[in-house]
């Protein structure tokens, strides 16, 4: 499979870094909140800046998740804010227990922070891969989980949480820079879905690094005369279920996009969300087939979930409707 490069026709910003942007933000609310402190698995760019500023506010648990996580819990019990990041794909396997009896079931203010959930690490193949996250996380008892669209989303989406304690949240972040989205994509609150694009005629619903190829095929379908609307969705439990129903409307066809596997995902929460009489929902997620050795944006089309797979997968529909009429 051959390498591609990221989709930039969005806007002219070169591709940006989360936890580049993220790294000034958690730096600024250390230094504004003595409660809060961050903690890292051997992974430190997220916490440069902390570390610059007062090392005594950072806390290297090592290669060591469970341990990680053990330890924000127990700083969180002494009545601190811990933010704790780590690779994704071994943090919510390798620490599974642990988030879900020592953080979730007594349901303290813990914000996890993976890197790289999804197929973000590539050609690293499946040892880095977590298209599980989502899934895994979801099924947490009160945990919060969020699926960031694109640096300035993944700002607004941690901001968020820092004004708002209430409990456990997990935070999928990017392992490589992502396509900078229109504004819209990060400017009102993350909880609920933000439209991107308007149309008629279908209603696609993305998450994470789908937003981009949800907006790729939405230029495709325009040229190929169907009116689609974009919207993203960032929070995905607990999922905005009433904001979907309203934003979905009188469209006969939602297509949602992830980069995750179906359980707990955007496909199966949307079409609960919309029920049996609402529109057509198709559901475009990932699978368990071995991965070929590939580049990110090659994987999301090898597990259709790219804008050439959701834009085929709307004019499939419109061609078997055309052919029932």
């Amino acid at each position: 499979m051959t390498t591609t490069s990221i989709p930039r026709h969005h806007t002219s910003i070169p591709p940006q870094s989360m936890r580049a942007a993220l790294a000034p933000v958690l730096a600024a609310a250390v230094d504004a909140d003595p409660s809060l402190i961050a903690l890292g698995a051997d992974g430190r760019a997220l916490f440069t800046q902390v570390l610059e500023r007062d090392p005594r506010r950072y806390v290297d648990a090592g290669i060591a998740e469970a341990n990680l996580v053990g330890v924000a819990a127990g700083l969180a019990r002494a009545g601190l804010r811990p933010v704790a990041a780590a690779m994704a794909p071994f943090l919510v396997r390798r620490a599974n227990e642990q988030i879900r009896l020592d953080v979730c079931v007594p349901g303290l203010p813990v914000v996890l922070l993976g890197v790289g959930g999804g197929f973000g690490y590539g050609p690293l193949g499946p040892t880095h891969h977590a298209p599980d996250d989502i899934t895994l996380m979801s099924a947490m008892p009160g945990m919060r989980v969020y699926c960031p669209a694109d640096a300035a989303d993944a700002v607004s989406v941690v901001r968020t949480l820092l004004a708002d304690p209430s409990g456990p949240a997990y935070v999928r972040l990017s392992a490589r820079p992502d396509p900078v989205l229109p504004a819209a994509a990060s400017e009102s609150d993350p909880r609920g879905p933000r439209l991107l694009r308007d149309g008629d005629d279908v209603l696609v619903l993305a998450t994470g690094r789908c937003v981009a190829e949800a907006l790729d095929a939405a230029d495709g379908l325009a040229a190929d005369g169907v009116a689609a609307a974009v919207a993203s969705v960032t929070t995905l439990h607990p999922f905005p279920a009433t904001a979907i129903r309203e934003l979905a409307g009188r469209r006969p066809l939602v297509v949602t996009a992830a980069e995750s596997l179906a359980p707990g995902g955007l496909g199966p929460s949307t079409a609960e969300a919309l029920g049996r009489r609402g529109p057509a929902v198709i559901s475009l997620h990932t699978d368990h087939r071995y991965p070929p050795v590939a580049a990110h944006q090659d994987l999301l089309r090898f597990y259709g979930v790219d804008g050439q797979s959701i834009r085929s997968a709307v004019l499939s529909y419109r061609n078997r409707k055309t052919r029932e009429a």
